[in-house]
């Protein structure tokens, strides 16, 4: 068995100020991801019991995770893991928990991921087992590949898992975390600005990630099922378990 690589820490406790920042973003953000989200988000949402008014209990949704999908949540108080760190622990089944919030200068967008984007982002994706699964082969596949097929592979986890959109019935849907949590972004992604370009990962891997502008492209998945077989070719490339 893995063993984890550090010390579970206590969750942060956040204050009221920090708590105000969350429920005005939540209740901006909700009713658009309501409407335009993907399917496994709002199932993840609704099993998550997210809502307004405080950041979440950590510790209980940790309990939940580890119940019902097998993963660990665990608390970080650093603001931009690097790839390294934070594939380590996809792979160990831990996601990492960041201790701190924008403020409300930056609360239509924000660079760096926060415990909005980790919790309303991620945490409803992640908390169903098949997603669970994909992002704990993809973290397999980064480390393990070669250092020069890393950087594409990195575009594609960028322009999917934080940013993608996927089809379903014939819609478009937000795929990606970083869209779910980014108030001005969201509404940029589905506007005649944003060009929306078909699942390529040879294209994709023409685009390095952009984590300190918005984008002017973005791609979209046909189905969950896409996603999936590219990763199962890619690991079979590189003979990874």
């Amino acid at each position: 068995m893995l063993q984890p690589m550090i010390d579970k820490r206590p969750f942060y406790t956040f204050n009221h100020d920090q708590n105000t920042t969350w429920q005005i973003m939540f209740e901006r953000m909700w009713p658009k991801v309501e409407a335009r989200g993907c399917a496994q988000y709002l199932e993840g949402h609704s099993l998550l019991s997210l809502s307004a008014p405080r950041i979440p209990d950590f510790n209980a949704l940790d309990v939940v995770f580890q119940q019902r999908i097998g993963w660990e949540l665990v608390s970080t108080n650093v603001q931009y893991s690097d790839g390294q760190s934070w594939f380590e622990h996809l792979k160990r089944r831990q996601f990492l928990i960041t201790e701190y919030i924008r403020d409300q200068a930056s609360i239509d967008y924000t660079p760096l991921p926060d415990i909005f984007h980790d919790a309303f982002g991620h945490l409803p994706m992640q908390i169903t087992q098949r997603y669970a699964d994909l992002t704990e082969a993809y973290a397999r596949l980064m480390l393990e590949c070669s250092p020069e097929a890393r950087k594409g592979l990195g575009s594609v986890w960028w322009y999917t898992i934080e940013f993608g959109f996927i089809k379903e019935r014939g819609e478009l849907k937000t795929f990606g975390t970083g869209l779910m949590s980014s108030y001005a972004e969201y509404d940029l992604a589905f506007s005649h600005a944003m060009e929306r370009r078909p699942f390529d990962p040879a294209d994709i891997a023409q685009h390095a990630p952009s984590p300190h502008a918005m984008h002017k492209i973005l791609w979209v998945l046909e189905d969950f099922d896409q996603l999936e077989n590219f990763v199962a070719r890619e690991r079979q490339k590189y003979n990874i378990r």
